[in-house]
């Protein structure tokens, strides 16, 4: 092999190596540029969150984990939320959206009544499990309870669990009505267990 012939084959090599590098360095590049945009969207965007107790019960079971995000949220009847720990006890709680500001509420004869007045309250038609405790009986009775109608005031909502037997929520003084700005996030779907992956729908 003459030594033109060498060194075309050389460099054929040494282009063939560096064309390698350089599909090495932008699949690199790209894996970082794409891990970094997953950990900045878990970050500010999307928040995984574990349940903790059965108020949420059929909805979400103990040891669910969830996504929620609170991007361009505004709460609305039926949404599940995460509401921060500053609310009760330092523990972070997951509840169902019943009312929004400016609605009238009313629970009574184990029935959950929301309008637009105290004239124009419809019953809701729900189906969860549990009975509906009358307030004085929510958490065993060691809470304040609420008067009822109540107007959900500006910038507020009123919550209550799925599982309305052992839920404690805004029936309560404890908990209250809650300000929307310690909303953590809007629950968006199930990531655990697997067998049960999927979107959580409101009403």
């Amino acid at each position: 092999m003459s030594d033109f012939e060498q060194n075309k084959v050389s460099t054929k090599k040494v282009k063939e190596t560096r064309s390698l590098w350089k599909e090495v360095f932008d699949w690199v590049d790209c894996a970082v540029v794409t891990i970094i945009c997953v950990i900045l969207l878990f970050t500010f965007v999307f928040r995984q969150v574990q349940i903790d107790g059965s108020s949420m019960s059929h909805t979400l079971e103990h040891g669910d984990r969830i996504i929620i995000s609170n991007i361009f949220y505004t709460p609305k009847k039926g949404d599940v939320v995460v509401v921060s720990s500053e609310i009760y006890d330092n523990v972070p709680i997951i509840k169902r959206v019943i009312a929004t500001e400016g609605q009238w509420i009313s629970i009574t004869g184990g029935k959950v009544y929301v309008g637009e007045s105290t004239d124009a309250m419809e019953a809701l038609q729900e189906v969860y499990i549990g009975e509906m405790q009358t307030e004085e009986l929510v958490a065993g009775g060691f809470y304040g309870v609420q008067e009822y109608p109540l107007q959900v005031p500006e910038g507020k909502v009123f919550l209550l669990g799925d599982n309305r037997a052992v839920s404690l929520d805004s029936r309560t003084t404890a908990i209250g009505l809650v300000d929307v700005r310690h909303i953590v996030g809007k629950a968006i779907c199930r990531v655990y267990p697997f067998n049960k992956i999927g979107s959580i729908l409101g009403d």
